[in-house]
């Protein structure tokens, strides 16, 4: 062999060696790239949830995610489907007759502009919200034990007990909307994180509610799940406890109620 074709040789293994390494550079830049997307897709969710948590106090996050996402979201997905099959296996009611009482305890969701116009002129002690979240959490938690624990109730007493726990979440669903509306004020760059997280919480304790809430009823019972949506109304009652809120003092009552029925009137009026 010549000493031509031995560089000829050399010159192609050496060729070869590159393109395997510029090879194998190529897949690791591929597959550390694969991993920062995967790491930044998790992490920014997360970094999403900091930064509101730091703008805006961590409180006013966890309100929105317990009211709109454990409250709404799941217990409202968790209710709907025990209190067809209460009303189906427990009441004895037939189906027509079910939806005039389903009818009846929407009534709360009705009368919202109602709450929320005591939400913004009846201060209690100085207080706009906390008062009404521990109002509406103790009225969830006792409706709801009230219903798991009696057996033989009369359909009265049912209706007046699932009304008293629809109001205490359509109550504590209007104080946080009304801290919603405050934050979004002082701090109108983020008005539509805001939003986007009220949306996300409801949406995603709503599918995981009607996701578990066939085998909850399967294996616990309506009666039983509505043991469970006592924790939803107890949780409520600790937002209003760790709500950040300075009381206000030498309130104008009678302006901010002139204001609000107004506002009510225009409304009816279009």
């Amino acid at each position: 062999m010549g000493e031509e074709e031995k560089l000829q040789i050399i010159h192609s293994e050496g060729e070869e060696a590159k393109l395997q390494n510029i090879h194998s550079e190529d897949e690791e830049v591929q597959e550390s790239e694969h991993n920062n997307g995967i790491c930044s897709s998790i992490c920014a969710p997360v970094n999403w949830f900091k930064m509101l948590a730091m703008e805006l106090h961590w409180n006013f996050v966890f309100s929105v995610v317990i009211v709109y996402g454990v409250s709404q979201g799941l217990g409202g997905a968790f209710s709907r489907i025990s209190t067809e099959y209460y009303m189906k296996d427990v009441q004895k009611v037939q189906p027509s007759e079910s939806q005039v009482y389903s009818g009846i305890t929407s009534i709360p969701w009705m009368v919202k502009p109602l709450w929320g116009l005591l939400t913004d002129a009846v201060p209690i002690l100085g207080y706009r919200r906390r008062p009404y979240f521990l109002f509406a959490g103790s009225l969830g938690v006792v409706s709801m034990l009230f219903l798991s624990l009696h057996k033989n109730l009369h359909i009265v007493l049912a209706l007046l007990s699932l009304t008293a726990g629809s109001a205490a979440v359509a109550i504590a669903d209007v104080t946080v909307d009304a801290c919603v509306a405050q934050n979004s004020g002082s701090h109108p760059s983020l008005a539509a994180d805001m939003q986007s997280l009220c949306a996300l919480s409801s949406s995603i304790g709503a599918l995981v509610g009607f996701s578990l809430s066939g085998i909850l009823v399967h294996l616990l019972g309506p009666m039983g799940v509505y043991g469970l949506l006592s924790i939803p109304a107890g949780l409520v009652i600790l937002v209003g406890v760790l709500l950040k809120e300075s009381p206000t003092h030498n309130f104008a009552y009678q302006q901010v109620l002139t204001s609000h029925l107004s506002t009510i009137c225009e409304q009816l009026s279009l």
